[in-house]
C-alpha cells in the first residue's frame, strides 16, 4: 500500500470515529502518531463543520464566498502540473473547499458529482464521497453507497476511454476495483451480523438487567426484535437485487464501448482491464451476498 492510500484509510477511519462514534480529535490522534501533523488540521475542520452546518449565512456573504471558492478552484486547475498546494497537505486544501462550500451552499458541491476526472471539480467529488462513507453510521448503509459509487466509476471509465484517456481509465479503473473489494468486506460483515443476531433462526437474543425498568413494547415484533431482522433482511435482498443487475450491466456497457470503432487503439489495452476487473469485483461481491 502506498503511503498515500495508507494515509487515505487512516483519515477514513478518523473520521468515522469522529463524527459518527464521538471520539475526540485527541483520541485519534493518539492512535496515528505519525500521521498526526496531517491529521490534525483536516479533523478540526471536520469538527467545525458539523458545528456550522446549521448556519445561514446572509445572501451576500453566500455570494462572495462562492465567488472566493470559484477562484480557488481555478486556481488548482492551473497549478495542476506543480505538486498540490505545496507543501499543504493535499486533502487539507480539498476538504476545506468542500467543507467551506456546505457551509455557504450547496451548488457547487452538487454540482461536483457530476464532473469527470479531467473536472476541476473531480477532486471535490472525491472527498465528498468520503465525507459521506464516513458519515453513513451502519455497515449496510455503506455498501449500498458503495454501489452507487461504483456506478459512477463506470460513467467516468466510459467518459474517459470516449476521450481515449488510456492513464485516466486505468486510474478510475483502480479506484472502482478499491470499491468492490470495500463493497464485498462490507458484504460479508452484514452478513455475519446478520447470522449472530439471530438464534435458531429466530430474532436476536436481548438480554436485559432485571434492575432497570424497561417501557412494554408496543408490539409483538418490538418486543421479538423481528422488526429490525426483517428490515435487515429486505435491505440485504435489495442490494443483492441491485449487485445483480451491476454485475450484468457494467460490464456489458464497458463492452459496448470497447467494440466502438471510434475508440483509440491505445485506451483499449486499459477498457479490456477494466472489464476484466468488474467482472472479478462483482462476483466477489454477490459470493459475499449469497
Amino acid at each position: 500500500m502506498t503511503a498515500s492510500k495508507e494515509f487515505d484509510n487512516v483519515l477514513d477511519e478518523c473520521l468515522e470515529r469522529l463524527l459518527t462514534k464521538g471520539e475526540t480529535i485527541e483520541q485519534c490522534l493518539q492512535s496515528y502518531l505519525e500521521q498526526a501533523a496531517e491529521l490534525e488540521p483536516l479533523l478540526q475542520m471536520a469538527v467545525a463543520a458539523k458545528k456550522a452546518v446549521a448556519v445561514q449565512p446572509r445572501s451576500e456573504f453566500r455570494a462572495e464566498a462562492r465567488y472566493q471558492f470559484h477562484a480557488a478552484l481555478g486556481e488548482v486547475a492551473s497549478q495542476r502540473s506543480r505538486p498540490f498546494l505545496g507543501w499543504f497537505p493535499r486533502w487539507a486544501t480539498v476538504v476545506a473547499i468542500v467543507l467551506g462550500l456546505i457551509l455557504v451552499g450547496g451548488g457547487t458541491v452538487s454540482a461536483a458529482g457530476y464532473s469527470m476526472p479531467d473536472s476541476p471539480l473531480y477532486p471535490v467529488k472525491l472527498t465528498t464521497e468520503q465525507v459521506r462513507l464516513a458519515l453513513t453510521p451502519s455497515e449496510l448503509g455503506k455498501a449500498q453507497l458503495s454501489t452507487e459509487l461504483a456506478d459512477r466509476r463506470i460513467v467516468e471509465i466510459i467518459y474517459m476511454a470516449n476521450k481515449g484517456d488510456a492513464q485516466q481509465v486505468e486510474a478510475i479503473t483502480q479506484r472502482l476495483d478499491e470499491r468492490l473489494i470495500m463493497l464485498a468486506t462490507l458484504a460479508s460483515t452484514t452478513r455475519d451480523v446478520t447470522q449472530e443476531g439471530t438464534k435458531d433462526g429466530g430474532a436476536p437474543e436481548v438480554l436485559t438487567l432485571p434492575s432497570v425498568e424497561q417501557p412494554a413494547p408496543s408490539s409483538p415484533e418490538e418486543a421479538t426484535g423481528e422488526g429490525d431482522v426483517r428490515i435487515e433482511t429486505n435491505n440485504r435482498a435489495k442490494l443483492r437485487v441491485t449487485v445483480a443487475r451491476y454485475a450484468v450491466n457494467h460490464p456489458a456497457a464497458l463492452r459496448a464501448v470497447l467494440q466502438n470503432e471510434k475508440i483509440p487503439e491505445s485506451a483499449k489495452p486499459a477498457l479490456r482491464d477494466a472489464i476484466d476487473k468488474t467482472v472479478a469485483g462483482y462476483e466477489r461481491v454477490l459470493k459475499a451476498l449469497d
